[in-house]
């Protein structure tokens, strides 16, 4: 069978096949035609069992290519497409399981090297920094009202006003670096 009439048979792109021959995973005889029963079980036993390729492997074959159906002898080794379909299936799910068990596994790592810390952890503290420099700054008129009430200069309230918002922001700083996530959690 041609490379054109066995993606027909099969189902696929022409191409697909093409690749498989380049590959070397497909072997064309000497007559420049392959053996479909071959074919058949090397792509079954090498190829991804999620691949298109497999799929229309185990899918019953189509009345697609009517001209190569006497070629084409019964394939007893493969499972009925049930079978394939559920060991496709399960073969699909594992993969899927083992590589969100592996990302897990990068997350974790990342989180023990301290790269990675925990969202709900971040908002408590930046809540808590709000809240401090909120505080910070609800006291500036208690502390400065009497002060400023018996300066006359402008240009001296402006100096007296900076200086106690740089302070409380000093202070919300230096709260900040020494803030730790643990220190939020509890």
């Amino acid at each position: 069978m041609t490379q054109s009439a066995l993606a027909r048979h099969l189902d696929v792109k022409r191409q697909a096949i093409h690749d498989l021959v380049k590959r070397g995973i497909i072997e064309i005889g000497e007559d420049g035609k392959i053996d479909v029963a071959t074919a058949i079980d090397v792509m079954a036993k090498t190829l991804r069992a999620d691949s298109k390729t497999v799929a229309a492997i185990m899918a019953a074959p189509g009345e697609n290519a009517p001209e190569v159906a006497d070629a084409v002898p019964p394939a007893p080794t493969l499972p009925p497409p049930t079978e394939a379909l559920d060991a496709t299936s399960y073969h699909v799910a594992r993969t899927l399981r083992e590589a969100a068990e592996a990302k897990i596994a990068q997350l974790k790592l990342r989180q023990m090297a301290g790269e990675l810390v925990n969202a709900n952890d971040v908002r408590r503290a930046v809540v808590a920094l709000s809240a401090t420099a909120r505080s910070g700054f609800e006291r500036i008129p208690d502390k400065l009202a009497d002060r400023l009430a018996a300066l006359g200069d402008p240009h001296e309230c402006h100096a007296l006003l900076t200086a106690e918002i740089d302070q409380v922001l000093e202070d919300l700083a230096a709260g900040a670096e020494s803030l730790k996530l643990d220190d939020v959690r509890a």
